[in-house]
């Protein structure tokens, strides 16, 4: 909430010092409102499971999200991965960033026409480049598209490239180098995104460079799926969810887990556009946002396939989700659906929660944590807006 309150003050004032002292007013004022406030926050949901989840299905029906699994031969140094689908705005910038990169690695660069209307297949027929493979299929999303490309590449590692965004700088031999020299599993750089149209929206994000070899350092990390490159071996028995939004939560919720090594370096490798036309801009305005819950119930399902334990980290992700992110995204839903998604997510944690589980952060989130677990749904939806 803190940030949010900065981003808008500054803005507002395009003044970062005053942005800062008008931020921390208010948000001191926000926690004091809060601590009078959870005081009368009391009372308990009377919202069954069963009723709970009809509700959410009737609003959104839970798709089917398993995708079967094929794995090649690994012959090239790296498969770069893009779905396309109606980018015949963007995929040239997109293709050219790649096959102008200078680098000793072999590569394949995998294009998968998603079932695009417009011109994106005939511009990238047109493109002569001996890295280039493209392939066609019916429209099944970023998810559909990312899993094709996964089960046809040879490239002993895969990276994820957005196919209205494009690669900068020495991206792919800076990237292959590290990962190779430190045997890691991941590898995470850095980037600028800007607003489509609008040059002088760009906006680096430099990481400080790092090594870790902790999960609970590792999970800490940002959480989309490009401006990385992951071990081939990961996707083995994993992809990406089908028919949803919000597939990339596969990254911070099981990918992560499942490294034991990951790279982060400051260098800036990926530009990312802003779409205002984006999922993440008009997710709240669908009711395809509830798709937040239906994912979680995924992930869990796969990390357990995947032999990931269910210990305080993985408790700790899915509380995370389950309440600032989930209340986010269907804040603006019919309350009954807001409802019986924060029954059904307390059922979910009722069934992960570790033995002897004790909150250890501060006092909000051990206010969001007696919520769940008392089914308090008043003070969940305060003390998520809060956080």
């Amino acid at each position: 909430m803190k940030q949010r309150m900065y981003n808008t003050f500054f803005k507002i004032l395009k003044h970062e010092s005053l942005a800062k002292i008008v931020t921390n007013i208010g948000y001191e004022l926000l926690i004091m409102y809060y601590c009078i406030a959870r005081k009368f926050y009391r009372g308990k949901s009377h919202l069954s499971e069963k009723n709970a989840w009809k509700i959410l299905n009737d609003c959104s029906e839970r798709p089917d999200m398993d995708s079967d699994k094929l794995n090649k031969k690994l012959v090239k140094d790296l498969s770069i991965i893009v779905p396309a689908y109606n980018a015949e705005k963007t995929i040239v910038q997109c293709i050219q960033s790649v096959i102008e990169q200078k680098t000793k690695y072999d590569y394949e660069l995998i294009i998968v026409n998603d079932g695009s209307t417009d011109k994106t297949r005939s511009i990238v027929e047109n493109i002569c480049d001996e890295h280039l493979v493209l392939i066609h299929q019916e429209n099944r999303g970023f998810s559909g598209a990312r899993n094709s490309g996964i089960d046809v590449s040879v490239g002993e590692y895969i990276m994820f490239l957005d196919s209205d965004d494009y690669l900068v700088g020495n991206c792919i031999e800076t990237m292959l180098d590290k990962i190779i020299e430190e045997k890691a599993d991941i590898v995470q750089a850095g980037h600028y995104s800007f607003v489509d149209g609008n040059i002088l929206s760009r906006n680096e994000v430099k990481l400080k460079s790092r090594i870790y070899s902790d999960t609970r350092d590792i999970v800490c990390n940002p959480g989309y799926p490009w401006a990385k490159i992951y071990k081939r071996t990961m996707f083995s028995e994993l992809r990406f969810p089908l028919n949803v939004w919000f597939e990339d939560t596969i990254v911070c919720m099981i990918l992560y887990r499942m490294c034991k090594k990951m790279v982060v370096m400051e260098d800036i490798v990926y530009a990312y556009r802003i779409n205002p036309e984006g999922i993440t801009l008009k997710a709240r305005h669908s009711r395809k946002c509830v798709d937040h819950y239906w994912v979680m119930e995924y992930v869990l399902e796969q990390a357990k396939k995947n032999g990931l334990q269910n210990d305080d980290i993985q408790y700790n992700l899915v509380k995370g989700h389950m309440s600032t992110l989930l209340y986010r995204r269907i804040s603006l839903m019919k309350k009954d659906v807001i409802e019986a998604a924060f029954i059904l997510a307390c059922e979910l944690l009722d069934e992960i929660r570790p033995t002897g589980y004790k909150e250890q952060g501060r006092f909000i989130n051990k206010d969001i944590e007696k919520a769940f677990k008392t089914r308090n749904y008043k003070l969940w939806k305060l003390a998520s807006f809060i956080v």
